[in-house]
C-alpha cells in the first residue's frame, strides 16, 4: 500500500474534528491497518491519547507526531510509509490546514446539523475554494447530531442550507456520551462496547473511508 493521506479539517473549532480521527485511527488498527498521525492541532488531543494508550500494554498503539509547520507536515507526509497518514488539524484557517487538506487523497469536514455551524462553514468554503482543491476530494459528514435529528437521506436540506458542492459521507454520528466516555480513557468505542450505536457508526465510518481510499 503506498502512503494514503486522510486529512480531517474544518476552519471552526470544536466540531469533533479529533474525536472522530480518534476513533477512525483506533478502528483502523484493531483491524491490522498500519497507520500513524501528523497531529496539527495546537491541543494535541491525538497526540495525548496516543500516549495513554502506549502506557497499557494491553491495548493496541499508534504513532502521532506533533507538527507545527507547513514544512514539517510536508516531510512527514513525503517520507517512506506505507500505511494510511491522518492529519488532524487545527480549527483555525491557517497555512498548516490548508496544506493538509492539500495533501490529503480525502479531507473530511465535520458539521453539526444547526444554524450556527451552518454559518461558519461559510469560511472554511472559501478556504477550499481559494487554494483550488477539488470538491470530490471533501467530504462532509454530519457529527454530533441529536438522536431525533431528521436527516435527508441525500442530504439535499443541508446542501441547500451550506450552499456547497460538496458530497456528505453516508455514514452520519449521533450525540451519545460514549465518545467522550471512551478517549476519557483512551479507549476507542468498539474497544469498550463493540455492539453499541456509536460502534456502528465509526464501523460504518471507517468502512465507507477505506472504500473511497481504495485501500
Amino acid at each position: 500500500m503506498k502512503n494514503i493521506i486522510l486529512t480531517i479539517a474544518h476552519t471552526k473549532g470544536g466540531v469533533g474534528k479529533s474525536t472522530i480521527l480518534v476513533q477512525i485511527v483506533i478502528y483502523l488498527i484493531l483491524k491490522g491497518f498500519k497507520v500513524r498521525v501528523a497531529d496539527c492541532d495546537p491541543n494535541k488531543v491525538t497526540t495525548f491519547i496516543s500516549r495513554r494508550r502506549a502506557k497499557n500494554k494491553k491495548l493496541k498503539g499508534f504513532d502521532s507526531t506533533v507538527i507545527s509547520s507547513v514544512a514539517a507536515l510536508e516531510s512527514f507526509c513525503s517520507s517512506d510509509f506505507d500505511g494510511i497518514t491522518l492529519i488532524d488539524t487545527a480549527g483555525v484557517d491557517c497555512a498548516l490546514t490548508r496544506r493538509a487538506i492539500e495533501l490529503s487523497n480525502i479531507s473530511v469536514t465535520p458539521i453539526s446539523p444547526s444554524t450556527t455551524e451552518f454559518i461558519g462553514f461559510a469560511t472554511f468554503k472559501r478556504v477550499v475554494e481559494s487554494i483550488g482543491v477539488p470538491t470530490q476530494k471533501v467530504k462532509m459528514i454530519i457529527n454530533q447530531a441529536h438522536p431525533r435529528c431528521k436527516i435527508d437521506k441525500d442530504y439535499s436540506s443541508f446542501k441547500k442550507q451550506l450552499g456547497c458542492e460538496f458530497d456528505f459521507l453516508n455514514t452520519n454520528i449521533i450525540r451519545v456520551s460514549d465518545f467522550d466516555n471512551s478517549l476519557s480513557s483512551g479507549l476507542g468505542v468498539i474497544e469498550v462496547d463493540k455492539e453499541s450505536k456509536a460502534s456502528k457508526r465509526i464501523e460504518s465510518l471507517a468502512s465507507e473511508l477505506i472504500e473511497l481510499l481504495e485501500v
